[in-house]
């Protein structure tokens, strides 16, 4: 993406962030009683443009996080993030609250027009009537003192928890799998995002949980990086203890490729020992039996993935089972087209922001965009499991969608 698009995009998030807070600053202007204390009007003047102003000059200028202290880090840059998501949850929170009224008012609108003899003009003038809106205002200033202060203590208590780890464990049977794979033990851990808000430190006990796990083989299915090429210096040394007696095995995920220096990444990535499979394949053999280990770059169309797809599975045997790591999930159907036995993907971080859990479905922004979101998904005899990664994207915060690390067991699926 171009520069001038990047601004672009940058300007029209901002500014609706903008609008969403000058919609909130008046709202509570005319809510303070008329005797509040300077202390409360100071308060509400001075926060509102502190965490706005930034705003502004982040539209033209995207800084360096790393370079910054900790302390300010925690201080500034997390306090910031928790108050522009607060108030884009609570805006949501109210936009629903009035769609949900807005029948209720086309009827009152419809009665007081057919049963205009009934206006209450003389009473909207009665004492009574002002005794009505002060209670009304008294109500409303404590209705959103208590839905502030829930949604700002939320909002900060996900951002602690955002790396509450789960540990899931799944069993997939495959079909044609040769019994010296019976049992075959896979860790999967993606969407790391190597950033400010994911620390070398951090890294560091994921890979050691990832290790403690024992598995044949670990699969990391891209995202290495949130944005910079300098965040993989801290990926490489801390994922490097990674090992596995059948390899580590990884491909590129889309932020790997905002870095605009893919080329880096991929060659640190390497060297840490991640074996990268850029649409390529490796045979994994255990005695005299074997599975191929797929893996294509990040791919943006069903074209470009199908054109993947077919060079990396040039020359296989059909009758071998396949594991194909592919960091999108969008692509499942044109793998299991072509008897892919279980793809591994990553990318969506299972919602990240989940509003609730309906059955076995979500209520999260990213359900919209696809179907895959989070766990097991199955296709005939296809199989693709999406995790919901590590890391965070846009805010360091997760609701209802902890990180997890997968453990996946391969069986042999029955015969028929």
């Amino acid at each position: 993406m171009k520069e001038w698009m990047f601004v672009l995009f940058r300007l029209i998030v901002y500014a609706s962030m903008i609008g969403i807070q000058y919609y909130f600053y008046r709202r509570a202007k005319n809510l303070l009683p008329e005797f509040a204390k300077p202390l409360q009007k100071n308060l509400l003047n001075t926060l509102f443009p502190l965490f706005n102003v930034p705003l502004i000059v982040l539209v033209f200028w995207r800084p360096d996080f790393d370079e910054l202290p900790q302390w300010l880090i925690l201080t500034g840059v997390y306090p910031f993030y928790i108050w522009h998501f607060s108030f884009f949850l609570m805006f949501l929170l109210v936009l629903i609250g009035q769609l949900i009224r807005l029948p209720f008012l086309s009827l009152k609108w419809i009665s007081l027009r057919i049963n205009k003899s009934q206006r209450l003009t003389n009473f909207d003038k009665s004492d009574s009537a002002a005794k009505l809106n002060r209670q009304r205002r008294i109500f409303l200033r404590k209705s959103a003192t208590i839905l502030a202060g829930a949604v700002f203590t939320g909002t900060a208590y996900n951002a602690y928890r955002r790396q509450d780890c789960e540990i899931t464990e799944v069993t997939i049977p495959v079909k044609n799998l040769p019994t010296e794979f019976e049992g075959f033990f896979i860790a999967l851990i993606s969407d790391i995002h190597s950033s400010v808000f994911m620390t070398k430190d951090d890294m560091s006990r994921y890979a050691e949980a990832v290790n403690s796990l024992k598995a044949d083989l670990i699969a990391v299915p891209g995202d290495f990086v949130n944005s910079s090429v300098d965040e993989v210096y801290p990926f490489a040394e801390a994922f490097s203890v990674l090992k596995a007696p059948y390899g580590v095995y990884g491909v590129l995920g889309n932020h790997d490729y905002y870095t605009r220096k893919v080329d880096i990444v991929a060659k640190y990535v390497d060297e840490c020992g991640i074996l990268l499979l850029r649409n390529d394949r490796v045979e994994i053999q255990k005695e005299n039996q074997m599975l191929d280990l797929v893996g294509v770059d990040d791919v943006g169309s069903n074209r470009r993935a199908e054109q993947l797809f077919d060079t990396s599975l040039a020359g296989t045997d059909h009758k071998t089972p396949k594991i194909l790591l592919c960091h999108r999930p969008y692509f499942f159907e044109q793998a299991a087209k072509r008897n892919i036995a279980l793809t591994l993907s990553g990318h969506t971080h299972g919602g990240q922001i989940v509003f609730a859990h309906v059955g076995n479905d979500i209520i999260a922004p990213a359900r919209v965009i696809s179907p895959y979101v989070a766990g097991l998904y199955s296709l005939g005899d296809s199989h693709m499991y999406v995790s919901r990664g590590i890391g965070t994207v846009g805010v360091p915060i997760r609701i209802n969608c902890p990180p997890e690390i997968t453990k996946i067991t391969l069986i042999k699926a029955p015969s028929i």
